[in-house]
């Protein structure tokens, strides 16, 4: 049998059969939707799956600047001025026509508004000023008023972004902290809401938003503030070495408390003679105490917050009676019982009698 007639045969065969025709050409287009940067360049590759086409090229709406090879077209974009641009490649494989399509996102970013690092920005606008034709400000995170311990308190942070008609920008924000509860919203402001605790002084919250553009990209800012908690005097401790003393002993007495800001020291003391102040107001001295020192020394720490205050009682023991006197009363005890054996010994050695009435 002729081998031509043969091929033929079964390739007729593989038509015929159900299922047993060969695999349509297709042309596909890399990277899929991609999203970028205005003014950054960005290349595409369109391949095709069959070598026997007779035509494979792009449309777009744009400067076409094209290199090919086998099986494959290349599109170089050198500049991005366009938000959102359709680009189509297709292949023409005798009467089979295929065609690929991707959508190229573009973003600007709002470089003056980074990220807030170092403590807390006074509040900004909730809509930063942006560049046309887009634009996607990266979050800012601000403090609504001071923030004191044991108050309720908000935390807020605002993004922007624009996107192509019709619809609004798919921004999605989310706000956590250590120990808080992450706040998400879609939209460009979400606030956290909790009641401020003195540990929380200088922890950090982060504010994440997510823009999407199309079906698959993304793109993701991110800014990161410090807490700055405001608390009144808390935690505050007075102590002594011993809280037991004897006339003529030192006294000192240390008041310490947390706060922010830093607190300041006053004290009530049980008198005001001979004491004095050390260590900022936070140590009372006494040289040489006696009895008048003793009672309550109270410390009273103080901010434009609160105030806070603790106390310690002071004792002393002893007397400050001269050590002649118990010498004395010795002497005077001997003094009268040597009298009482003299009289009695007179009495008799000659038979003294005491004289009658």
């Amino acid at each position: 049998m002729d081998p031509c007639r043969s091929w033929g045969a079964m390739a007729l065969l593989c038509l015929l059969v159900p299922g047993g025709h060969p695999d349509l050409c297709r042309v596909s287009i890399s990277p899929e939707e991609p999203a970028v940067e205005f003014g950054t360049s960005l290349l595409f590759n369109c391949t095709s799956s069959c070598r026997n086409y007779t035509r494979l090229s792009w449309e777009v709406s744009v400067t076409k600047i094209e290199e090919r090879g086998p099986g494959w077209v290349s599109l170089s974009i050198p500049n991005v001025t366009d938000w959102r641009l359709e680009l189509h490649c297709f292949g023409v494989f005798g009467e089979q026509r295929d065609i690929a399509t991707t959508t190229l996102h573009a973003y600007r970013k709002d470089r003056g508004s980074g990220a807030a690092r170092g403590g807390v920005p006074a509040p900004s606008p909730p809509h930063p000023t942006l560049s046309f034709p887009a634009g996607f400000s990266p979050p800012r995170i601000y403090q609504e008023g001071d923030t004191v311990a044991g108050r309720e308190t908000r935390v807020t942070c605002n993004a922007s972004a624009q996107a192509s008609p019709p619809g609004p920008p798919n921004l999605r924000l989310t706000l956590w902290g250590e120990g808080l509860p992450p706040s998400t919203r879609q939209g460009p402001s979400v606030t956290l809401a909790f009641t401020a605790q003195p540990e929380q002084h200088g922890q950090e919250v982060t504010c994440e938003a997510v823009l999407r553009l199309g079906r698959r990209r993304t793109v993701n800012a991110s800014a990161t503030a410090t807490l700055w908690v405001r608390a009144a005097p808390y935690d505050v401790r007075v102590w002594a070495p011993r809280t037991v003393f004897t006339a003529g002993d030192n006294l000192t007495v240390t008041c310490r408390a947390e706060g922010n800001p830093r607190p300041c020291f006053r004290w009530e003391l049980p008198t005001n003679a001979s004491w004095e102040l050390r260590d900022g107001s936070a140590t009372v001295i006494v040289l040489a105490a006696h009895r008048v020192h003793a009672g309550t020394y109270r410390c009273l720490a103080e901010n434009s917050y609160g105030t806070g205050a603790a106390s310690v009682d002071v004792l002393f023991q002893g007397s400050s009676r001269s050590p002649l006197i118990p010498v004395a009363v010795t002497l005077a005890v001997v003094t009268v019982l040597a009298i009482l054996a003299l009289s009695w010994w007179f009495y008799r050695a000659r038979g003294w009698k005491p004289m009658s009435d």
